[in-house]
């Protein structure tokens, strides 16, 4: 079965087909915060590493990532992702709005998330709206693929 295709756009970026969801680092877009792109060393010997996600459904959204390649972290090594999570959030939202409180962190446990590899989401929102804006993309991204209309890569107990 096919659907139509049509284009929605984010009520806070233009839609542009020619430049695709990317992935950028903030050392790329030459930002002045000097933390982001960089690893950030844990107290465990770990890293983690900020990184700015292009979105034009969601705008001012970045990844604290924890890599792959380190296997799984500790609870501890979680629990010290969150609050650097918030500190970074904090650093960015009084950068770009202000307001070093107009934030949001989205953090899913292993069962509950989509990509593989451990991640804390931080969303810049200034004001409710883009707060209901975001819950909207979310909804709409997860009934997507509840519906297998959207590919849902989610990790299993098998992986």
């Amino acid at each position: 079965m096919r659907f139509p295709a049509f284009v929605v756009r984010s009520p806070f970026q233009r839609y542009d087909a020619r430049k695709p969801t990317t992935i950028v680092t903030m050392k790329a877009m030459q930002s002045p915060s000097k933390t982001l792109g960089d690893e950030l060393p844990l107290a465990s010997g770990n890293a983690c590493q900020i990184i700015r996600i292009r979105n034009e459904w969601i705008p001012r959204y970045y990844l604290l990532a924890f890599a792959k390649s380190q296997g799984e972290p500790t609870p501890a090594e979680v629990a010290e992702m969150l609050k650097l999570g918030v500190e970074q959030a904090r650093q960015f939202a009084q950068e770009a709005i202000g307001d070093p409180e107009a934030f949001g962190l989205i953090y899913s446990g292993y069962s509950a998330r989509r990509e593989k590899g451990w991640h804390v989401h931080i969303i810049l929102l200034g004001n409710r709206w883009r707060k209901a804006w975001l819950y909207f993309v979310l909804a709409g991204k997860n009934l997507l693929q509840a519906f297998h209309l959207r590919r849902d890569d989610a990790p299993t107990e098998k992986d």
